[in-house]
C-alpha cells in the first residue's frame, strides 16, 4: 500500500515539475554538485543528459526486455540468447506446473522486478506474485525519469535459469558482466564477482583483461585475481555487434561454463549518478563519449 501511495505521488509530480529539475535534484543530493547538462563533460551529466534530452524508438525498444530479444537475435544469433519459457500479461495467467524445477521471472519493462526461482518447492509463490503484480502497475519513467522505459508495455518474461560460471580455482562466481561501448566500441568490462563465501566483488578490466584503477558505486575489487574466463574476447566481439554506432550503450551478458548468454542493453546506468572513484574517471570515462 505504502509504495503504490509513493508511486502515485511520483506519477502526480511529472505535472510539476520538469524531468531536469527532478534529475538535476537528485544528481546534486547523491554527487554533491549542481551539474550543468546544456555542456555536460563527465559520464554522469552525459547520461542524466540523455535522459532529459534525447527521445528515440530505438532506445525503448532496447530497454524493453521482450522486444530487444528480436534486435539480438538479427545481429548476433540466437544461440547467445536465454532461452524463454513464455510471456504474460498477468501473473494468473501462468502455469506453474508445466515450468522447469528453476527458473527466472521478470518484466519486460522495468529494472529490479527479477526474481529467481532456484526450486519450485520452496519459492515464494506468493511473495513473488505481489512483487510482480505491483510491477505490471508501474511505469520506470514516474519512479526514475528514464523516458525510455515510458511507452513500453508491460508484461512478464519467463526464462530458463542458467549456471553461471564459476572459477575452479577460486571456487567465485561470475555474476554478471558488463560491457561499457563507447562510439561503437567496447572499452570496459564490468565484472561482478560472487566470491566462494558469498561476499559480492566488482572488477573492472579493459579489452585485454587488465584491471582498472577505478571502481563504480563503491564496489570493492575481488582480494584474489580473476583469470580471464576462455569467452571473454568472443563476448568483446558481441558487444561490438550489439552496441549503439555513436555515444555510449553498455552490454550486458550470463557466462556459464560453457556459453555466452545476452542479458541486456543499458543506456542510462544508475540513472546518472554512478560514483566513480577517484571522481577523475567520471570526466575520463565522459571524454569516451563524444557524440
Amino acid at each position: 500500500m505504502i509504495n503504490n501511495l509513493i508511486y502515485q505521488a511520483k506519477v502526480i509530480r511529472t505535472m510539476f515539475v520538469s524531468d531536469e529539475k527532478y534529475l538535476t535534484k537528485r544528481f546534486i543530493n547523491k554527487l554533491g554538485y549542481t551539474p550543468n547538462f546544456n555542456q555536460p563533460e563527465s559520464f554522469n551529466k552525459k547520461v542524466t543528459a540523455r535522459m532529459i534530452f534525447e527521445r528515440s524508438a530505438l532506445h525503448t525498444k532496447l530497454a524493453d526486455k521482450f522486444a530487444v530479444r528480436e534486435l539480438v537475435i538479427d545481429r548476433i544469433g540466437e544461440e547467445y540468447m536465454v532461452p524463454l519459457i513464455g510471456t504474460y500479461c498477468d501473473f494468473n495467467d501462468i502455469d506453474f506446473d508445466q515450468f522447469p524445477n528453476r527458473f527466472v521471472l521478470k518484466c519486460t519493462h522495468d529494472s529490479g522486478s527479477a526474481t529467481i526461482c532456484h526450486d519450485k518447492d520452496s519459492f515464494d509463490f506468493n511473495r513473488t506474485e505481489i512483487k510482480l503484480k505491483n510491477s505490471l502497475k508501474m511505469n520506470m519513467y514516474y519512479r526514475k525519469r528514464e523516458w525510455h522505459y515510458k511507452n513500453i508495455s508491460p508484461l512478464i518474461l519467463a526464462e530458463h535459469y542458467v549456471d553461471l560460471y564459476r572459477d575452479a580455482e577460486t571456487l567465485a562466481t561470475i555474476t554478471t558482466c558488463r560491457v561499457h561501448c563507447f562510439e561503437g566500441q567496447p572499452m570496459y568490462v564490468e565484472v561482478d564477482v560472487r566470491g566462494h563465501d558469498g561476499t559480492e566483488y566488482s572488477n573492472i578490466y579493459d579489452t585485454s583483461w587488465s584491471l582498472q584503477p577505478f571502481t563504480v558505486d563503491l564496489k570493492e575489487n575481488t582480494p584474489q585475481p580473476v583469470i580471464e574466463p576462455c569467452r571473454m574476447k568472443k563476448m568483446m566481439e558481441l558487444s561490438e555487434k550489439l552496441c549503439l554506432e555513436y555515444g555510449y550503450s553498455r552490454i550486458d551478458f550470463l557466462l556459464s561454463q560453457d556459453a555466452i548468454l545476452f542479458s541486456e542493453i543499458t543506456l542510462t546506468p544508475n540513472a546518472g549518478r554512478m560514483v566513480i572513484s577517484p571522481a577523475e574517471w567520471d570526466i575520463k570515462l565522459g571524454a569516451l563519449w563524444r557524440s
